[in-house]
């Protein structure tokens, strides 16, 4: 299969996935159909990677296959996830002067705003939001434009992906990458299912993830303080960036000699820093006065949801030691240079953390994605596939991931671990330059 059948494929996989009213309830018709959008994928990627083909046409038939795909998945209703109708909901609760943070949608206050067709699709009608305030005020613009459609909230996440797909191009180009090489992330069925077919509200935050990686590349720290911020205030994740691509925007490298080199690096982080603080106490600012409301059921989500633990809650599980070990993955992944590029320590700071977290659902793997087109990695990759083995869940009454599903859904990230451990010690018996901004298939 070349890359031309094999984008065709994905095509028609996504075409056909469309096609099913109910993923949940065809949870089997809708893994097969992944299998074999990700075969497509993986096999087109490949192609591309190895071809030979006029770089105009290579990338025209990328974007192609890839807008194609997007378009076939859009005008689908949410059926693996709700998440969609949650958002319409906070925004509902919102226009009427009433907080989101303070009210679950089960409150005796809300009961008004019950309906037929939001109300009852939405997930822990007990929970108060979890959500930000950049995601509030996203939902309340969205509906403003779009009074109570889910299919608006599809809208703007997917404007959102389509500027980071630009990005991504953009910054494939500025490391010297070819430009084709954007199809690790443009075809990622990962992308396609959960933003475009899910809308969730991960596709919002890559514009500011990939934004700031560009801003870091091109040393303008104060932009990838701000484009975190943002991103935070959407979702919390993109925090865990900030010191490694503040870090390397701040970087001199004909400093790297002198001593006082560490001094003059901690003023620089002042000013980008307090951008950072500013925009999060900005955005927070509103909701000041509700306490420790103001995060609504978060503390609720990290001790009492269960769907898909990651790898440290399912040794142990206590919500302290899981956070702790995410945040201390991603302070080594930020310190261990290992001479490897921006970006591939990038993608193993945010595929670890992902898979470390608390839960794994698969739209949290998103933020992979922008960084295996920057660094390619066949076991990462192949986490992105594998990590939608968590709908398994659905297979059966009563819902829950079979055994063997969890084992091989984490199976790459071993892959990953194993392969990351082999180069180690080969490098150490033949050090050899590394290029930064290199990245190719043959890396874990």
């Amino acid at each position: 299969m070349g890359a031309t059948g094999a984008g065709l494929g994905l095509v028609a996989s996504a075409l056909a996935l469309a096609r099913v009213p109910d993923l949940v309830e065809a949870a089997g018709t809708f893994l097969a159909l992944y299998g074999a959008a990700f075969v497509c994928y993986a096999t087109g990627a490949w192609a591309i990677e190895r071809g030979r083909g006029a770089p105009g046409v290579t990338l025209g038939l990328v974007l192609g296959v890839a807008l194609v795909s997007r378009l076939a998945l859009f005008s689908t209703l949410p059926t693996l996830s709700t998440d969609a109708y949650r958002y319409v909901w906070d925004a509902r609760v919102a226009r009427l002067g009433l907080s989101p943070y303070a009210y679950p949608p089960a409150a005796r206050e809300l009961s008004a705003l019950r309906d037929n067709e939001i109300y009852p699709r939405l997930n822990h009608s007990t929970w108060r939001t979890i959500y930000p305030p950049g995601a509030q005020a996203f939902f309340r613009a969205v509906y403003a434009l779009a009074p109570d459609s889910v299919r608006g909230m599809k809208v703007g996440v997917a404007l959102a992906e389509l500027a980071a797909l630009g990005l991504v191009l953009l910054l494939v180009r500025r490391l010297g990458l070819p430009s084709a090489r954007v199809v690790v992330y443009a075809w990622n069925p990962l992308v396609l299912v959960e933003v475009w077919g899910s809308g969730h509200l991960d596709g919002l935050v890559l514009p500011a993830i990939v934004g700031a990686t560009f801003a870091a590349v091109s040393r303008r720290p104060r932009l990838v303080a701000a484009l975190l911020a943002a991103g935070a205030l959407v979702k919390l994740y993109p925090i865990l960036l900030l010191p490694m691509l503040l870090g390397s925007a701040l970087e001199r490298r004909d400093e790297a000699v002198k001593p006082a080199a560490r001094a003059v690096m901690v003023g620089r982080w002042v000013g980008p820093a307090a951008i950072f603080v500013t925009i999060l106490a900005l955005g927070y600012a509103p909701l000041a006065g509700l306490g420790r409301d103001a995060f609504g059921s978060l503390p609720r989500y990290v001790s009492e949801e269960h769907f898909n633990p990651g790898l440290a809650r399912s040794l142990l599980d206590h919500p302290a030691v899981t956070l702790g070990a995410a945040l201390a993955w991603a302070a080594w992944a930020t310190w261990r240079r290992d001479g490897a590029s921006l970006p591939a320590r990038a993608r193993r700071l945010v595929g670890g953390s992902t898979v470390l977290g608390l839960n794994v659902f698969p739209w949290y793997a998103v933020w992979v994605a922008p960084f295996l087109a920057l660094a390619p990695s066949p076991s990462w990759i192949g986490f992105t596939g594998t990590v939608a083995l968590a709908y398994t869940f659905f297979l059966e009454t009563p819902w829950a991931i079979p055994a063997w599903a969890r084992v091989a859904e984490f199976v790459p990230v071993g892959l990953a671990v194993l392969g990351w451990a082999w180069q180690r010690r080969t490098t150490k018996r033949a050090p050899r330059p590394s290029v930064p901004g290199t990245g190719d298939f043959t890396s874990s």
